[in-house]
């Protein structure tokens, strides 16, 4: 590829450049939303054709260059749609609208060194695949039947594919003839001829058809695919439209029931390319447009990624034949929640549970703020664990997020957790070591919270063995307890404070001698 295109350029060269002369003021090279911005070179590759991906080409072609460190080249992608025509390393040519327009320039009469791929919505035909192109799959679009959504249609919110099939053959004409619908003359449209699109709806129209090929009836009206302008103001136009596609439109069309056709999309490129090193890193199963990061900028587009050969799909993988594999590289949505608590003074534990449709795989970083506090801490049993010592004590709010393994379909998710590190506590009491005979022991007990001002509250208790003998609540750290008459002789008793939101608990033994 990359020879041909530089021996392209170095035989034309000074063609090129007197040509350029002659031909720069009449050159209309016109500029569509999807087109890059940027004039491609001969190392760059350069992409055409369907109008159904051409938004999601621009996308990813943005990402694919802006990534950093810088590619060795850049993916070029101009759209089907806007006219005129558009700049290639060897000058400017016409604008090639839709599927077919762009295969055309990859062989025979037509081919054109410059374009390295063709954007496809359908799958080879005969001659395509005569010429050797490889298609490489990417995503899954549907189409389905649409009518105005912007003013009310005089459609029926179904339409089963018999009664499709006769509306295109001319056979139903007035949206009356079929239950549910209101009079007014149906205005049937149909994609231009070379879109993908066309190529597969007159596919399906057969296949509707049992296996007869469709002629279409006079009404039915050719437009270019995609584009609401003829239908979304139209109460009675209809035409095949790609969901995604429909999607990105806002609210300006109604998607009818009762009919729908899942089809792969396609980047299509020479056979002697296939095995390119550079083709492989965009399109291959390991390139760009399989790889998780795109997986976004196409469902951004309206479509859904197929997943690759590893996953059970054919995202990657050239074929000549149209794919049947849908299997999707499915999203795996995560839940984090994040837990706080202080088991021991000083001390927060950040426990982060991860859920999923199934297991999820990765590590759990987490932060104070903007500060890294633990970071790719492994999930075990769904559940990731990092202990912080020597913290404030106070209210502190912690982030835990999920980072999905390589190459995973889970979802990366976030939580903020909230809690109180505890401070210690110390006990200290004020009973007699020795009570006279007859008499009972009488003190204070006072709770003191290190380094804070809060007074501890609760109950504390005086135990003798695992009886609790005596308890008393708290009142601004202290309890004034009398102690019920103790045995002769020397008692060893503990005084318990099992905290509270702020303090961990703490205990104190003492003795007491009672006199005979």
């Amino acid at each position: 590829m990359y020879a041909r295109k530089l021996l392209a350029a170095t035989i034309t060269a000074a063609v090129t450049a007197s040509a350029l002369a002659l031909t720069a003021g009449s050159a209309s090279a016109a500029v569509d939303p999807n087109d890059t911005t940027f004039t491609p070179v001969a190392s760059d590759l350069i992409a055409v054709g369907s109008d159904t991906t051409q938004g999601a080409l621009k996308l990813l072609a943005e990402s694919f260059n802006a990534q950093t460190p810088a590619p060795a080249f850049r993916v070029a992608t101009f759209a089907a749609t806007g006219g005129g025509q558009i700049t290639l390393p060897s000058g400017a040519v016409n604008r090639p609208n839709g599927s077919g327009a762009g295969k055309a320039l990859l062989y025979g009469a037509g081919n054109n060194p410059d374009v390295d791929f063709a954007r496809s919505s359908s799958a080879q035909n005969t001659a395509e695949t005569a010429a050797g192109l490889q298609s490489f799959p990417f995503a899954l679009d549907t189409l389905t039947m649409v009518v105005s959504n912007s003013v009310p249609s005089n459609a029926p919110a179904t339409l089963t594919p018999a009664q499709i099939v006769e509306i295109y053959k001319g056979n139903i004409t007035n949206w009356n003839q079929i239950p549910g619908g209101t009079a007014g003359t149906i205005a049937p449209k149909t994609p231009q001829p070379g879109s993908g699109t066309r190529s597969f709806w007159d596919a399906q129209l057969k296949t509707m058809n049992n296996g007869v090929a469709v002629t279409y009836g006079a009404a039915v009206q050719e437009v270019q695919e995609h584009d609401d302008s003829q239908i979304k103001n139209d109460p009675n136009a209809i035409a095949p439209f790609s969901v995604g596609r429909a999607g990105l439109l806002g609210t300006t069309l109604r998607l009818e029931n009762g009919y729908k056709a899942d089809r792969a999309v396609y980047n299509v490129v020479r056979g002697t390319d296939v095995g390119n090193a550079n083709v492989l890193s965009v399109l291959g199963e390991d390139g760009f447009f399989c790889s998780i990061g795109a997986r976004s900028l196409i469902e951004d587009a309206g479509f859904k990624q197929l997943a690759t050969p590893d996953f059970g799909g054919v995202c990657g993988s050239p074929t000549q034949a149209a794919t049947s594999n849908f299997t999707l590289n499915e999203r795996v949505v995560t839940t984090t929640t994040l837990t706080v608590s202080s088991p021991s003074a000083r001390t927060a534990k950040l426990a982060a549970v991860v859920s999923g449709s199934t297991s999820p795989q990765g590590t759990v970083s987490f932060f104070d703020g903007e500060t890294p506090l633990a970071a790719n801490v492994p999930l075990t049993s769904g559940q990731a664990v990092a202990t912080l010592s020597n913290v404030t004590p106070g209210a502190h709010t912690y982030r835990a997020v999920f980072n999905p393994a390589a190459e995973s379909f889970f979802d990366p998710s976030e939580d903020t957790g909230a809690g109180t590190v505890k401070t210690s506590s110390s006990i200290s009491e004020t009973f007699a070591a020795t009570v006279k005979a007859g008499k009972r022991a009488k003190g204070t007990i006072t709770v003191v919270l290190a380094g804070i001002s809060a007074k501890a509250s609760g109950t504390v208790k005086v135990l003798k063995g695992t009886k609790t003998i005596a308890s008393k609540s708290l009142v601004g750290g202290k309890a004034t307890i009398t102690l019920p008459k103790l045995k002769a002789g020397v008692n060893k008793l503990k005084i318990v404070w099992g905290g509270n939101g702020v303090a961990v608990g703490s205990t104190k033994t003492f003795t007491i001698k009672q006199l005979k």
